[in-house]
């Protein structure tokens, strides 16, 4: 505020220095006596921390008004016999100002002297003027940052102003207002933050004074405003004659204007013009992912053209809530808003002013015009008051006037110029432009009680400045003061509750896709502010300090072998006690890549390409070195379990190809030299199971047309099935610089596993090695083939063995033990083209059975049967010898080998979704005793359509070997002892008659019972 001074600089009034010397001493005495006086009996009286008439008032000029900067600012000239009042004793004093209303009350104002100046003296007679404010000067003192959390702007108003003493204050409103989940303070005036947040709500505010002191008023629409009921119009240049000589004297006497003026509005002019007719307002909201806007529009005259004001925000503009509770942007708001900025600019469309003797009229008071030619014909005649300016002026007689030289306002007069609106007119504040972050600022990252992070669904954090001033603040930053109450003002708790929800950008980001960036506690954030709003923070990055330790510090004074050629990021685990880890290394000559993981229960695991050289899992300083040369390529390894799927088939090879700039010279899935390899191999597995077919052996199933090797052949070969069928971008899939223009790119047609090399391929353990297929396993070998085994080979199928040379011969040989060969349920048949040898080099050769052994050589024949002995042939029959013994009748039995009887129970492949082959039939066959129900043990037939399918026994539960079958089929089974098969019925007591035996089976239906 700008304060007017006669004479120019302060401290100086020359022109009424110079009257008062001009005076002389019998004038000065007259003009002391005159103030000496006092102030009970005059227009302006002040009440001051100063003894009684220390001072009075010669004339005064206040201003108050609603929305104002200042709601109340007055310049008091004053007079006193004590030119060296103590001005110290004066600043900040609480002072009153009377004036005497037209009925003879007094009218109020309060305040606090916040200037005070010695205008000079001469003769002990002083002149001072007094500036007085409100308390809410004293707010414009003090400047903050601090958070508010979860308040609504009223309990922000309230705990703002509450932290002065000398403020009294009152809320009248229907609403407090939305909850806003923070509000920031930020390097504001207390006063610039409260009257930012009355305009944004669209609340007003004046001062209203009463006997004792003077309250701040905060009002909305709803509030109610006095009203002075009419007043009447009259020019001042037509007052009425001055009345009698008592009169006269009487108003001289009090100070009273003997006008017809009195308390009458004396000028009054009214106006229009332009302005914005539409408000929109737009901001985006992204917990909706939509934009949110609010209109609103006022008639316009028709010669004006639509005049919108358009405001475009940024994100979280009209959204209320609490933090925890947050809700979405509203329309509904939005639209609140722009009617408010709308009435807002409205009211400077109206103008009206005024000049009055009305000294009763306040901001806020409601009047009605009267007798003015405007509103004769009855239009609407109802105003407000905005803002007034009084001035009055006491008379302290003609001395007086002389020295102070004033002109302005005759002696022991009060007039005002006033400025007012419409009273239908909402009245609302234009909003002030929100304080502007000045830039990028820095954070530290909070969370809940010990633990290491603390975010939301959506990513966001919690973060704490280092102005934040509280119960908590960052190791270094201020505690915040207290109100006179004790209370805190501050908001720095250092942990979640700090502030709100903030944002954290990302890498990437969109639906279901993007990078993940949790900042964790403690760690430093640069902070950035959307449209520069204070109270819309956002996460942009994260900072290296002096504090923490790089993960791979390098450069000056490190310690590190190489000058920072290591980046990517380490994650230490939320406990400390493992870590994930992305390394690039772009050291010249030695391009490596490593993604490692390392934790105290899952052990070590790491993947490296490139130049593999040894490092350090760990981060931080001495962990950063690169250490010593350990190979070249691909190197993985696990402490844990390692998993390799291929839902389409997978291929490892060995085979190298051409590189074609940094990929090798072909599509993905060529593998055309294992399928050579594949067609090799079958074509000679064909040839060598031709051959054996025809000498009667077994053939190799899985190398005939349409099986096993064909169809693993076929899925990897792009000339039958192994190719892409489906399009890229709309067109066929050919292969890149293919031999042909419809060469097609390779693809599995099956989830095949092949493994190739051109070398060789071993398998080596201390172990076990387990090879299971489901169906067949092919072994082909167009060199040799070689077994060996330390102690035992054994060899098991579940119904065939064959083997089978080409040429070469097989050889059966046992070094020390027996040679063995058995048919347990069959014959046993020894073949040979041409000789057949048995002979025993140093034992005998025993020739055994239990019924019959029959020799016989061309048309002559041996037969030993029981206890005959039959020689039989056609020509003669010659016994050679020394001497021939005949003795009398003897025998000797023979002890036959008891061939073990049954069926090894063989597991059904299992069905699975991975299966290719459809499932399998079976059945099994349980044997009861008929009449004690006893599981028997017996031989048993299976038979299908009168063939027998299979023999065995049931084991000592009843059971048989289960039979499978690729297809559904009736089969039927005869049970019993050796010897002729019979059916025995009983009914419980005795043995009822034969049903029939084997041989009615067998003539009922058909076969024979071989």
């Amino acid at each position: 505020m700008t304060v007017s001074l006669p004479g120019g600089l302060p401290g100086s009034s020359p022109h009424g220095l110079q009257a008062l010397a001009g005076l002389g001493t019998e004038g000065l005495l007259r003009l002391k006596s005159a103030i000496a006086i006092g102030q009970h009996t005059r227009l302006i009286q002040i009440d001051t921390p100063l003894p009684d008439g220390a001072l009075v008032v010669e004339r005064f000029t206040l201003d108050e008004a609603m929305q104002a900067d200042e709601p109340l600012w007055a310049e008091l000239d004053c007079l006193s016999t004590n030119a060296h009042l103590e001005l110290k004793a004066l600043m900040g004093a609480r002072v009153t100002l009377h004036l005497k209303l037209a009925d003879g009350t007094w009218r109020y104002w309060h305040g606090h002297v916040v200037q005070a100046w010695q205008l000079g003296s001469d003769g002990g007679l002083g002149v001072y003027r007094l500036v007085v404010a409100a308390f809410t000067h004293w707010l414009k003192h003090r400047r903050d940052a601090r958070i508010f959390q979860d308040a609504s702007s009223a309990d922000i108003i309230e705990e703002v102003f509450s932290a002065y003493p000398q403020a009294s204050f009152r809320l009248d409103l229907a609403d407090p207002g939305p909850i806003h989940e923070i509000t920031t303070q930020f390097r504001e005036t207390d006063w610039a933050f409260a009257t930012r947040l009355m305009a944004r709500e669209g609340w007003s505010w004046r001062v209203d004074h009463d006997t004792k002191q003077h309250t701040l008023v905060v009002f909305d629409q709803q509030a109610q405003r006095r009203d002075l009921g009419p007043l009447r119009f009259g020019r001042a240049d037509l007052r009425a004659g001055p009345g009698d000589g008592l009169q006269q004297a009487m108003a001289q006497a009090f100070g009273l204007e003997q006008d017809g003026a009195q308390d009458t509005i004396t000028a009054w002019s009214v106006g229009r013009q332009i302005g914005s007719n539409i408000v929109s307002l737009g901001a985006w909201d992204e917990r909706q992912l939509v934009g949110v806007s609010g209109h609103a529009s006022a008639d316009a005259p028709s010669a004006v053209p639509a005049l919108e004001h358009y405001q475009g925000h940024g994100v979280r503009r009209f959204a209320d809530g609490r933090v925890g509770t947050a809700q979405p942007a509203s329309s509904k708001v939005a639209t609140d808003r722009a009617q408010a900025l709308l009435d807002a600019q409205e009211l400077r469309q109206y103008l009206a002013s005024g000049q009055s003797a009305v000294r009763a009229l306040s901001p806020g008071d409601i009047f009605q015009i009267t007798e003015h030619s405007l509103y004769d014909l009855g239009g609407d005649n109802g105003f407000c008051a905005l803002g007034i300016t009084h001035e009055a002026a006491n008379n302290l007689g003609h001395q007086a006037a002389q020295i102070l030289q004033r002109t302005d306002i005759e002696q022991g007069s009060y007039r005002n110029r006033f400025r007012a609106l419409p009273a239908s007119v909402r009245i609302v504040p234009m909003p002030p432009q929100r304080p502007t972050a000045p830039g990028p600022q820095t954070a530290i990252v909070v969370a809940a009680e010990n633990e290491p992070l603390t975010t939301d669904r959506d990513g966001r954090i919690r973060i704490q400045f280092g102005w934040q001033r509280g119960a908590s603040p960052l190791p270094g930053a201020l505690h915040a003061p207290q109100t006179p109450g004790g209370a805190n003002t501050g908001h720095a708790p250092g942990n979640v509750q700090s502030g709100t929800w903030v944002r954290v950008a990302q890498a990437s980001a969109g639906a279901n896709w993007g990078a993940v960036f949790t900042p964790r506690t403690g760690s430093e954030v640069l902070v950035d502010f959307i449209d520069g709003d204070i109270d819309r923070p956002l996460v942009i990055g994260q900072l290296h300090n002096g504090v923490h330790d790089l993960p791979w510090p390098a450069g000056v004074d490190s310690g590190a072998n190489h000058p920072g050629t290591l980046s990517g990021w380490h994650h230490p685990s939320l406990a400390g006690q493992g870590v994930n880890q992305w390394l690039v290394d772009d050291n010249h000559g030695q391009l490596r890549m490593r993604l490692l993981n390392y934790g105290v229960d899952t052990g070590h695991s790491e993947l490296t390409l490139g130049h593999i050289i040894q490092q350090s899992a760990q981060g931080g300083s001495g962990h950063a070195q690169r250490g010593q040369w350990l190979g070249e390529g691909f190197y993985g390894y696990t402490d844990g379990w390692a998993v390799v799927r291929a839902g389409e088939g997978l291929f490892l090879s060995t085979t190298a190809r051409n590189a074609q700039g940094a990929s090798v010279n072909s599509t993905q899935m060529d593998a055309q030299e294992a399928v050579a390899q594949l067609h090799a191999a079958r074509q000679l597995g064909q040839a060598l199971s031709q051959s054996a077919r025809q000498q009667g052996a077994q053939g190799l199933s899985s190398h005939d047309g349409e099986q096993a090797m064909q169809q693993h052949a076929d899925a990897m070969d792009p000339a039958a099935q192994g190719r892409f069928e489906g399009s890229v971008n709309g067109q066929v899939a050919l292969k890149a610089e293919g031999r042909t223009l419809t060469e097609p790119v390779e693809r599995f047609a099956k989830p095949l596993l092949h493994l190739d090399t051109p070398a060789s391929a071993i398998w080596v353990t201390p172990s076990s090695i387990s090879l299971f297929s489901g169906q067949d396993t092919s072994l082909s070998m167009q060199g040799d083939a070689h077994l060996a085994s330390a102690h035992t080979l054994s060899s098991v199928s579940g119904q065939t063995t064959s083997l089978y040379t080409h040429a070469g011969g097989i050889k059966a040989i046992t070094a020390n033990a027996d040679l063995s060969l058995r048919a347990h349920t069959d014959a046993l048949q020894i073949w040979s083209d041409k000789d057949l040898t048995v002979q025993s080099v140093a034992g005998e050769v025993r020739i055994e059975a239990s019924d019959s052994i029959t020799l016989t050589a061309g048309q002559s024949q041996i037969l030993i049967k029981g206890v005959d002995i039959t020689f039989t042939c056609p020509g003669t029959f010659t016994v050679k010898g020394a001497s021939h013994a005949w003795g009398g009748p003897g025998s000797g039995g023979t002890q036959t080998l008891e061939m073990p009887e049954g069926r090894a129970h063989l597991p059904v492949q299992a069905s699975s979704l991975m299966a290719v082959e459809p499932e399998k039939y079976s059945q099994r066959i349980l044997v009861v005793d008929p009449v004690s129900g006893d599981h028997q043990s017996t031989k048993y037939a299976l038979f299908k359509n009168a063939s027998v399918l299979t023999r065995g026994r049931t084991d000592g539960g009843g059971l048989s070997d289960r039979h499978v079958a690729d297809q559904s089929a009736g089969l039927e089974v005869l049970v019993g002892a050796s010897g002729p098969w019979t059916v025995e019925y009983h009914d419980g007591l005795d043995q009822l008659p034969l049903a029939y035996t084997d041989e009615d089976y067998l003539a009922i239906h058909g076969g024979n019972a071989s």
